[in-house]
């Protein structure tokens, strides 16, 4: 009796630890909103910095497409321009807002505009193509990222040779240059929210889209997925990597997922949801908007109301480096698998060493007891 009483207080001590190990902390969705906006046609959402505003296109009285700004309750809705153009890629900068649209030339150019409409201008006096309007390669694109931090953007264009690549500029237009100067091709840059890292999109070596990460300087570029699916919609924010996907490779519906920068935490962040798109974190890091789209198209454009808990770091990840010729084997997959995170692995380690533990206390019980039964 005695030998079984001790051996139930360490398998009840071992069971304790177990289930009392700590989990990986995550954002808490507090609810999801609507916004208020009544215009029939809706296209390219983009969140204001303060996460009050929302920014979109739509249809004017003419049929030409502007940009409109309202406040996510309906109110204040207002025209900030006024050409015929077609205009999307929206992004809310710190007090302005960037789109994409035709030049005279009829090339694709980035162009800002203030939030109240009083100015707009265009970004480069260039010919070169600056986006693409949305389509079927839609994704090889994407809007302009821009981060109070260091005060630029980032792009895709073309380069030399053709293929799409990133570049960087100053707000002014100035200092405009190639991040990345290897030849693989490079899309849809975000930058961190602390404007020291980007995530973007290339190929890996059996031509499958992947998420990357790189320095600001567009060095030690480290890929963070591992999968066959197609990818598009980036935004970096305080909580992790938001982006558009497939759960299978038939699958006709697109879903927003969220990964870490490390490559852990691969999920999709709605469970509910035919169509999804467009998701983009406000600047300070309590709002996500998305593009809501049901089996019949229909479009709504919600908001996700966020609560950061507090045993969330807001400190950027180290980046490890690892050159882009280092591209893990892959293993086609059918459904996404996340990646076991650190914390993971520790949790697991420590249910083994403990498991060993108690199996040992167990069998020397046990041979103390059985040397005292024959006494």
């Amino acid at each position: 009796m005695g030998f079984m009483k001790v051996s139930h207080i360490f398998v009840y001590f071992f069971l304790i630890l177990l289930f009392s190990a700590p989990v990986s902390a995550d954002f808490i969705i507090e609810n999801t909103s609507t916004a208020n906006i009544t215009d029939k046609n809706v296209w390219s959402p983009a969140i204001s910095p303060d996460g009050r505003t929302i920014a979109y296109v739509s249809n004017d009285n003419s049929g030409n497409q502007q940009i409109f700004t309202i406040k996510k309750d309906g109110s204040k809705r207002k025209q900030i321009t006024t050409d015929p153009n077609k205009k999307w890629g929206l992004e809310w900068l710190t007090n302005e807002i960037s789109y994409i649209s035709y030049d005279t030339d009829n090339i694709e150019k980035i162009y800002i505009v203030s939030s109240d409409g009083s100015e707009r201008r265009k970004l480069l006096n260039e010919t070169i193509r600056q986006g693409r309007e949305p389509g079927g390669s839609s994704r090889f694109w994407g809007a302009v990222s821009w981060n109070p931090e260091n005060k630029k953007l980032l792009f895709t264009s073309l380069g030399e040779n053709g293929d799409e690549k990133i570049f960087i500029v100053n707000i002014d237009g100035t200092g405009k240059k190639q991040l990345i100067n290897e030849n693989f091709r490079q899309w849809n840059p975000r930058w961190s929210p602390d404007g020291n890292s980007i995530v973007f999109v290339s190929q890996d070596n059996k031509s499958h889209d992947q998420l990357y990460i790189a320095r600001a300087d567009g060095t030690d570029i480290n890929q963070i997925t591992k999968d066959v699916f197609k990818k598009s919609d980036l935004s970096w924010g305080k909580e992790g990597i938001l982006f558009v996907s497939t759960e299978t490779q038939i699958a006709s519906s697109e879903k927003i997922f969220i990964i870490n920068p490390d490559g852990s935490g691969y999920r999709r962040l709605i469970d509910q949801g035919f169509n999804q798109e467009n998701p983009k974190w406000s600047m300070d890091g309590y709002s996500i908007l998305y593009e809501d789209i049901d089996i019949t198209g229909v479009k709504t454009v919600k908001i996700l109301n966020l609560k950061k808990p507090e045993t969330v770091s807001t400190v950027s990840p180290v980046i490890p480096t690892v050159t882009r010729t280092s591209t893990p084997t892959e293993t086609p997959l059918i459904e996404k698998t996340p990646t076991e995170s650190p914390l993971e692995g520790t949790v697991l380690s420590l249910v083994v060493i403990l498991g060993i533990i108690v199996v040992i206390i167990l069998v020397i019980l046990w041979i103390s007891n059985f040397k005292s039964m024959k006494k």
